[in-house]
């Protein structure tokens, strides 16, 4: 299996791996070369999927294929949620103004689907990407849920057409313009030659001339690459427009008070002791979270084992507090590698685990780990450790929700 093969089978099976484990939340997906996108999940259903190169030309030309004309002046957003979503939140006032009912958003929703996983499973081949999940980011209300695998099997197997057609270098949002007009001239019919150089202008998109021009992509793509290789035929990228709802005119209060908020708490934060909890159980996360903010310390959450790293060299923990047990990737596969980053040489590292063992423990000290703390032993361990480490003190303080000796996630 060629390396391209291997990192978008890798990509798909882990993107098939949240909807088995019944995900919900965002799962943000970060290339390289900075391509973003966020794809929500519930319970392992596709709900909606955002961001990429042409996040707002791709709305204008979905929607425009239903020949909807929006006023964004008559829709009010309530909340900067769904200012940041507002492609969402557009089609959710469209559903409740029953301007569209469900059953014609949901091929909508699907659209945007597909077109967004074909780009990261064609960006995948090339490029590295990573991942970071948010439990807590969930959309409301949903308009539908779409079945991930069947999206997921649909965009495969569209990317592995494209790539058996030799057209994998070929992304859909690059835009075709002529280079040689003269040779191109000579060589086509006047027909083609004209009709190349009228729609050929470099400002519209593959996929925007397959829709203005009502061709199948494939087809189009395949039409112009005797061309494209002759010389006479050139490929650019073209940025993506302004969004729809950048003129909308927000009181000045209400620009400056959310943005002087986060401020505040951005500086708050940096001020602020940090301790990051790596464990795929959202009960001992959140648990943990309520001890370290007894403390007045900082929290970072991470339950996805593949994003560790990244996020801890990003947000610099003072203290990490692992889970032995992990899917994918171990504890003590963790500890070891946070041990090898020269900015974590010296960082406690508590492992918290419900095997208890003599050799969990001695295993634990070979690998790095600073502490080892049973689940059994409830949060005074915890507690204890954190003063120790982090305020260098011997005063505890009490705190509340004590860990479930009895849960088996880890």
């Amino acid at each position: 299996m060629d390396t391209d093969d291997l990192a978008v089978y890798s990509l798909v099976e882990q993107l098939r791996g949240y909807s088995q484990k019944q995900f919900t939340g965002k799962l943000e997906l970060h290339s390289s070369k900075d391509c973003k996108w966020s794809i929500y999940y519930c319970h392992g259903r596709l709900v909606w999927a955002s961001g990429g190169a042409h996040h707002n030309r791709r709305w204008r030309r979905l929607m425009g294929q239903y020949k909807l004309q929006i006023d964004f002046s008559k829709i009010s957003f309530r909340t900067s949620e769904e200012i940041r979503l507002w492609d969402y939140h557009v089609l959710v006032v469209l559903m409740k103004r029953m301007v569209l009912n469900r059953e014609q958003i949901t091929p909508i929703v699907e659209g945007f689907m597909q077109e967004i996983l074909f780009d990261i499973i064609q960006c995948a081949a090339n490029e590295r990407i990573t991942y970071y999940c948010d439990f807590k980011d969930e959309i409301t209300p949903i308009i539908s849920l779409i079945h991930a695998e069947k999206a997921l099997d649909l965009a495969h197997q569209e990317w592995l057409t494209w790539r058996k057609s030799g057209i994998a270098d070929f992304s859909p949002n690059l835009a075709p313009w002529i280079k040689r007009p003269h040779q191109l001239k000579q060589e086509a019919s006047e027909l083609t030659y004209k009709t190349l150089i009228t729609v050929l202008d470099g400002r519209r998109s593959l996929r925007e001339l397959s829709t203005w021009m009502k061709k199948d992509l494939l087809t189009l793509v395949q039409s112009l690459l005797a061309y494209y290789h002759r010389g006479m035929v050139g490929l650019v990228e073209v940025a993506d427009i302004q969004s729809p709802i950048s003129p909308l005119l927000l009181s000045e209060s209400a620009k400056q008070e959310p943005a002087k908020l986060m401020e505040d708490n951005q500086n708050l934060e940096l001020l602020r002791p940090l301790i990051a909890c790596v464990d795929d159980s959202n009960q001992v996360c959140a648990t943990i979270e309520q001890i370290v903010a007894k403390f007045g310390l900082g929290f970072l959450g991470i339950r996805d084992s593949i994003n560790v790293l990244p996020l801890l060299v990003e947000h610099r923990p003072e203290m990490i507090i692992l889970d032995l047990v992990m899917p994918i990737v171990g504890g003590y596969e963790l500890c070891t590698q946070i041990r090898r980053i020269p900015e974590f040489k010296d960082t406690p590292i508590l492992i918290l685990t419900s095997n208890d063992t003599f050799v969990d423990r001695l295993r634990s000290k070979l690998v790095g780990a600073t502490s080892f703390i049973s689940k059994a032993a409830g949060n005074d361990k915890i507690s204890e450790q954190i003063n120790k480490y982090i305020l260098g003190s011997d005063k505890q303080i009490e705190v509340i929700s004590p860990i479930d000796s009895t849960d088996t996630s880890s």
